[in-house]
């Protein structure tokens, strides 16, 4: 069977949450072990899925993306990283996320979100802050310790070319001009996880993207054809048709420093 349908920014991650909350490595580390949900907008849905409360999405961020260009969210009212050890949640700030990152395994995961996915399976994260912000600090203990890494990414991220080259354009002192934040750019390997992976997951049908764009609250928006069984298609397209409606996220940002203007 096959079924077309669109899908928003915020209805893809709101599937990709769904997805990551269901795997099983996710939950064994979310009840027996470690797990850190990193902020970002993707991760925050991951966040209210496993939790089963809602939270203020568009302030479980740090740096965002906004009309006026690349922002940081203001320090009033930013939500801190979640750090769950054996189902405990503790809030933390990113030097505080150290101790948990410095005993996790490979049977602990680590989920943050990324700005850029390439055609190379490479992952981007945009950093202003010194030191490389929450990716700087984590990825080294991440790497030491096998730690599971899962990057949700909505195909909205998908970028035509490749991040290893991309990386040596960017950086806060490169950057002559810039609309908002200048700021690099890190690569950070791990599981990157797209709509195409969430769908398989969820209903084991295979997603394909065909086109992109739109208006009128659409935009960002990829269409997509299942392919699958009739119950499981039929199953992702009432999964969808329960999506429609995902609110767009807000958030309210810091205004640039004069010597940034």
């Amino acid at each position: 069977m096959k079924v077309q349908f669109t899908l928003t920014p915020a209805e893809g991650k709101r599937l990709i949450a769904k997805a990551i909350a269901s795997m099983e490595e996710v939950k064994n580390a979310y009840e027996n072990g470690i797990l850190i949900i990193a902020t970002s907008t993707t991760t925050s849905y991951v966040a209210e899925e496993l939790m089963g409360k809602e939270l203020d999405k568009g302030m479980f961020t740090a740096g965002v993306v906004t009309h006026e260009g690349l922002g940081i969210t203001k320090a009033d009212g930013r939500s801190p990283h979640y750090a769950f050890e054996k189902g405990e949640l503790k809030e933390c700030s990113t030097p505080g996320l150290v101790p948990y990152l410095a005993k996790m395994g490979p049977d602990d995961v680590f989920i943050k979100g990324v700005n850029a996915i390439d055609p190379y399976g490479a992952a981007g994260i945009l950093v202003h802050g010194p030191g490389g912000g929450t990716v700087g600090t984590a990825y080294g203990y991440l790497v030491r310790n096998g730690t599971q890494v899962i990057l949700p990414a909505g195909l909205e991220k998908f970028v035509p070319v490749n991040l290893a080259e991309v990386v040596p354009l960017m950086g806060v002192n490169a950057i002559d001009k810039a609309m908002g934040w200048p700021c690099g750019m890190m690569l950070i390997q791990g599981m990157i996880f797209t709509e195409i992976d969430a769908f398989r997951q969820l209903f084991g049908v295979d997603a394909i993207p065909v086109a992109g764009g739109g208006i009128d609250g659409a935009e960002g928006s990829k269409i997509f054809i299942i392919e699958g069984e009739n119950e499981a298609a039929e199953a992702a397209y009432a999964c969808v048709a329960d999506l429609k409606g995902e609110a767009v996220l807000k958030t309210s940002t810091m205004a640039k420093p004069a010597h940034l203007a």
